[in-house]
């Protein structure tokens, strides 16, 4: 993938053509980042998901000892808790939905469902390479595939920290950063 910087520098914008309040252009854009978010997070679900599939049944289907690795608590335990992570990331995604569709506020849900899914499917695709063990590896297998989609989930297109940031400042009233480079 190319990418590339573009800037800017005293533009003229006609009023007319400006969006929102002078100099609050970031924030403005942001109520509509949150389809985005919310896409990003029903994809970490599915990610997620696929990762899980592919480890339950590894561990199913792999026998050492003359046993299914699947039947010692320690794949059991954490590929439950991934379950259950994906669980709730798929409902926290499906109420920021219903509200996005509604026409409702949504800010803190897209934002939420997107943190909450990207760290459950990174979560989800640690265990399934973990399950695999050294298979983990091996492009066959795929979840060294789905280990690397789902870390870049929690950086693209917006950070945990970022998001962690607007939840502090809308959600808990802390104060923002007065710091901040531009136009404020």
């Amino acid at each position: 993938m190319s990418s590339c910087e573009v800037v800017f520098d005293d533009l003229p914008v006609p009023r007319m053509n400006l969006v929102g309040e002078l100099g609050r252009g970031f924030y403005t854009i942001l109520d509509g980042l949150n389809p985005e978010r919310v896409l990003v997070a029903a994809e970490a679900v599915g990610l997620g998901k696929v990762a899980l599939e592919r480890a339950v049944r590894y561990a199913n289907e792999r026998v050492v000892f003359n046993r299914q690795i699947g039947q010692n608590q320690g794949i059991q335990h954490p590929l439950a808790d991934a379950y259950m992570q994906l669980r709730g990331a798929a409902a926290i995604v499906q109420q920021a939905a219903r509200l996005y569709d509604s026409g409702r506020p949504c800010g803190t849900e897209a934002n939420t469902a997107k943190f909450l899914a990207a760290r459950a499917a990174f979560y989800a695709c640690d265990r399934a390479v973990q399950t695999h063990g050294g298979f983990g590896y091996a492009v066959e297998y795929q979840v060294e595939r789905f280990f690397r989609e789902a870390r870049m989930l929690r950086i693209t297109p917006v950070s945990e920290e970022q998001i962690m940031n607007y939840v502090a400042e809308r959600e808990l009233a802390l104060p923002g950063r007065t710091d901040r480079v531009g136009p404020s």
